[in-house]
């Protein structure tokens, strides 16, 4: 099969979306690349994204429009891929953009070339009106592949791996392994990407900007959720019990800790943000009761770490925050997210740096 003859199925969920979802359809329609088939899912607007949406559908025969009445962005690109045709898989969110012409030929071009299951770009954050470089994939990407490292930076720290935008998949890949979404409140995606790893997907990694990931306030990566906790806990359950059945829970348990001292923190620094350090010592407590979070803490705190000591700072940190976590040191950890938080050193540690 010659390169071009490959359809990609770009899959766009859509809800409230009519600020921004125009210039993602158009970043797609001004591709050099030209067998695609754009699916955009409309999940119940209360605006006029829908309209905009059937306006491109009927001007284009390649842009198909659907609706879908189930709450929720996994529903939505469950849907997309139900209704894909093409060899290989995109996912772009509605308030994003592919920032050249050039990305879709970038990506058929690696996936051909490697005969990979999943095709990894870089991707810049757009922040009032600039574009910020996000930390590169080079980071991780020659790392052996079934190594911590590879886990802990793809998935974590760096977190390339845990999007489902800035990347494409082979579809036969997915429906081979039955790879969907999980009806998830926050980090579907994350918990997608996750089972194709945990099914041995192969990787190509582009080192060029191939999506640009627009930073709304009213995203849901920005929305404060009284369930996150909740959602969290289900989510390394879920990762544990895929491990077990992959005779894999042992070696791999390194991705279920990582989740959740990732977890602990980011909703520390959320529920801060949005309430006081009182409630974000609650938030520790009921981290520190959980039976699965508090094995993960003991076993971070006095066991193996993490990650390598090439990544000394990250692995010392995990360590501690483990440590304080199993010796219940709520109301200092508290004190710290605030002051992380207030000082921004959570921003200069984050795929960007400062946000000026």
């Amino acid at each position: 099969m010659k390169t071009d003859e490959a359809i990609i199925s770009i899959i766009i969920p859509v809800y409230n979306a009519q600020a921004y979802i125009a210039e993602t359809i158009e970043s797609v329609l001004q591709q050099n690349y030209k067998k695609w088939e754009l699916i955009l899912i409309d999940n119940m607007s209360k605006d006029h994204s829908l309209d905009i949406c059937s306006t491109y559908e009927k001007k284009y025969e390649n842009i198909h429009v659907y609706q879908e009445k189930r709450k929720g962005v996994s529903n939505v690109r469950n849907c997309g891929l139900a209704n894909a045709i093409g060899e290989f898989v995109m996912f772009i969110d509605a308030d994003d953009f592919l920032p050249d012409k050039s990305v879709l030929n970038r990506y058929v071009v690696s996936m051909k070339r490697t005969n990979a299951d999943i095709v990894v770009s870089n991707y810049e954050r757009l922040w009032n009106g600039k574009r910020l470089s996000a930390k590169g994939n080079e980071i991780f990407s020659e790392e052996p592949r079934d190594s911590k490292d590879f886990r802990f930076q793809g998935f974590f720290s760096v977190g390339t791996l845990s999007y489902v935008w800035g990347k494409m998949y082979r579809r036969e890949f997915l429906e081979r392994n039955h790879i969907v979404f999980d009806s998830y409140s926050y980090a579907e995606d994350k918990m997608f990407n996750l089972q194709c790893y945990m099914n041995g997907a192969t990787y190509a990694f582009l080192h060029s900007v191939g999506y640009i990931y627009r930073m709304n306030s009213q995203s849901l990566s920005f929305v404060y959720r009284e369930d996150a906790k909740e959602n969290w806990f289900r989510m390394a359950e879920n990762l544990e019990q895929c491990l077990r059945k992959r005779g894999k829970q042992k070696g791999w348990s390194d991705i279920v800790d990582a989740l959740i001292l990732f977890a602990v923190f980011f909703d520390g620094k959320m529920e801060y943000t949005q309430k006081s350090v009182k409630a974000t010592v609650g938030l520790l407590k009921a981290y520190g009761a959980h039976s699965l979070c508090r094995r993960c803490f003991r076993r971070r705190a006095y066991g193996e770490s993490i990650c390598s000591s090439s990544l000394f700072m990250w692995k010392m940190a995990m360590r501690l925050f483990s440590i304080g976590m199993f010796l219940h040191w709520y109301y200092l950890w508290a004190i710290l997210i605030k002051l992380l938080v207030d000082c921004r050193i959570d921003e200069r540690l984050s795929d960007t740096g400062l946000r000026e």
